[in-house]
């Protein structure tokens, strides 16, 4: 019993060992191979933890000070948003991106590009195309959104 307790724990320290290597390299330079690259990197793993109500990975990526225009012209924080995700509030079926690019000013990034959004907000159905800029500060190694404004689009 007590060889299979040990294999077990040695198996979850594997696993969590490999999530917390891809993590590092969605954060790091290792999602790419410039610093442009690890913020769009990022944001990437950020859609993918949308779509999946991942709260806990949006909450590595995103600041604790983090504000939002929505494209409703609403001020929401980070802690808004969590919970909106965490309780199924707000709920996203698909997230695209287009047109991304990316400017680094030391520890500082400006991504700016298109997002093809579709989900429920307050059981409302929402999609559309949105123009946005996301603002992300490099803190010990890894980038964190601090700021976002969206603009829909036509």
């Amino acid at each position: 019993m007590i060889f299979w307790h040990r294999l077990s724990l040695k198996a979850l320290l594997i696993v969590l060992l490999v999530l917390l290597d891809l993590d590092v390299a969605a954060q790091g330079n290792a999602g790419g191979s410039t610093p442009e690259d690890s913020v769009r990197a990022v944001e990437l793993a950020r859609g993918r933890a949308l779509l999946q109500a991942d709260t806990v990975a949006l909450s590595r990526m995103v600041a604790e000070e983090f504000t939002e225009v929505s494209r409703l012209g609403q001020l929401r924080t980070r802690a808004d948003n969590i919970r909106d995700i965490a309780s199924g509030v707000l709920k996203l079926t698909s997230v695209k991106y287009d047109s991304l690019t990316v400017r680094i000013y030391g520890d500082v990034a400006v991504l700016s590009g298109i997002a093809d959004n579709a989900g429920t907000f307050r059981g409302f159905p929402f999609s559309g195309k949105i123009r946005y800029t996301r603002i992300f500060v490099r803190r010990d190694g890894r980038w964190q959104a601090v700021a976002m404004q969206q603009t829909s689009m036509q």
